[in-house]
């Protein structure tokens, strides 16, 4: 009686293997108790997933910002919150220099002037001139002087603009007479903040 009733038992328990969503089974041991073991899922279609891409959000950020005179730039600082909307609004080359700001010989000076309106929701406290670099069309760039001109009130120092206020002032540079600026760049944090605003100047 024990025989049949280890294949009656056999045989139920294929009836059931069989009858399981369709999924295969595999039989690890013969001799009694008879065991069974389902295999795995079966195989998913999907795709993998490809490796993890950078942020396109942090990437933009990254990336220079680009107008032309006249155009408006909203670049973010390091601090949270830290938002300034920076236009550009003219270019004088060559500017006329102060009383005591008259440059090297075979130096002129060109000005930038902008005006940096807080869109964001921090205190901008800095000086303006440390996040400026110009660029000649040679490709040689070039840090701003301290220098007066006619032409416009320099940010003279730190400025501190609160939410929804603006300044507006004039950052000068001294460059060679044969010098053409050709852009300009300008970033928050003194320069060190990861989005850079840049602007064709020709």
């Amino acid at each position: 009686m024990g025989l049949p009733l280890l294949l009656l038992g056999g045989c139920a328990a294929v009836v059931l293997v069989l009858a399981d969503a369709g999924q295969r089974a595999v039989v690890t041991e013969a001799d009694p108790p008879a065991q069974v073991v389902p295999s795995r899922q079966p195989e998913s279609n999907a795709v993998p997933s490809a490796e993890p891409t950078e942020d396109p959000e942090s990437a933009a950020e990254a990336q220079p910002s680009t107008a032309a005179v006249g155009g408006a730039l909203t670049l973010a600082g390091i601090d949270p919150g830290l938002k300034m909307t920076v236009t550009l609004t003219k270019v004088v080359n060559p500017a006329t220099p102060g009383q005591y700001s008259k440059p090297k010989t075979g130096n002129k000076l060109v000005a930038i002037e902008l005006t940096l309106a807080n869109s964001g929701q921090a205190v901008y406290d800095d000086a303006p001139t440390n996040g400026a670099t110009l660029i000649d069309g040679e490709g040689q760039q070039f840090r701003p002087t301290y220098s007066d001109v006619g032409e416009g009130q320099a940010f003279g120092g730190t400025s501190t603009i609160n939410m929804g206020d603006s300044r507006k002032g004039v950052i000068v540079f001294e460059v060679p007479e044969s010098a053409q600026p050709a852009k300009f760049q300008f970033a928050l944090n003194s320069g060190f903040a990861d989005q850079k605003g840049e602007w064709a100047l020709s």
